[in-house]
């Protein structure tokens, strides 16, 4: 998390306090993320830079998700070039935060040129001002086929719209480069009479393609991790889920 001036918070969350909730935990890596503002370039360079000192400070507990606005054009495209030889892990973009259309040709630009560098590109992917983004989310998937999308929320209540990834995979030029993270959504459906149906769509899509997220501060990424075996995932599908999967997005590093 980031304070307007672009330093780590110190307050009410910094990572030493991520740390101590997860402290006795297998969990062993987590996610820094920022979320860049538009029109503001000497501010999204501060706060990616620190994340990346961030990740380095942990001695890598931390990776570092840094973020572009899409609006910002030929400088966020520069900026995606700058982090990535700086160390960045993944690419975030926030649709909701950032006001952006999944469809608009300056998303499409920005995760093309993430792909080029090899970056997974995390979307916040549950927008209940937009019911068509689901299906933006396809069409660019397929328009950049290098690419690898991470759809942070699983469509949240929306999740029975994942199944469409089941159908394209009865193609054989889809390259299956969508990957879903069940931060928010697996805490909230576990344990209720939708938990069943949650984790049906998820091996419909592939346990392959799904990641674990907490979304802290908001949920507590330990009680977030217990909610992946009460979906009722078995062991092996839980070390997929908790580890393997997104090891293999970070290049086999977790």
């Amino acid at each position: 998390m980031l304070d307007p001036e672009n330093q780590i918070v110190a307050a009410p969350h910094p990572p030493e306090a991520y740390r101590a909730v997860v402290a006795g935990s297998q969990i062993r890596r987590a996610a820094a993320i920022t979320i860049a503002p538009g029109g503001d370039l000497d501010r999204t360079r501060a706060r990616n830079d620190a994340l990346i000192r961030l990740a380095k400070d942990s001695d890598d507990f931390f990776f570092p998700v840094c973020s572009v606005h899409p609006a910002d054009g030929a400088a966020a495209i520069g900026e995606v070039d700058r982090v990535a030889a700086a160390g960045a892990a993944w690419l975030k973009l926030h649709p909701n935060t950032q006001d952006l259309d999944v469809a608009q040709p300056a998303v499409t630009r920005v995760v093309r040129k993430a792909a080029e560098h090899g970056l997974p590109v995390l979307f916040d992917a549950y927008s209940p001002w937009d019911a068509n983004q689901p299906g933006k989310f396809v069409n660019l998937a397929m328009e950049v086929p290098e690419a690898r999308l991470v759809l942070a929320h699983a469509h949240g209540p929306g999740f029975p719209q994942l199944l469409f990834y089941d159908v394209l995979a009865r193609y054989p030029w889809w390259r299956r480069n969508v990957w879903i993270d069940i931060s928010v959504t697996g805490l909230l459906l576990a344990g209720g009479p939708f938990a069943d149906q949650f984790a049906w769509v998820l091996r419909k899509v592939g346990v392959d393609r799904v990641v674990f997220g907490s979304d802290f501060p908001l949920d507590d990424p330990v009680a977030a991790a217990r909610a992946v075996a009460l979906l009722g995932f078995t062991e092996a599908e839980q070390a997929a889920i908790l580890h393997d999967n997104a090891a293999a997005l970070l290049g086999g590093e977790l």
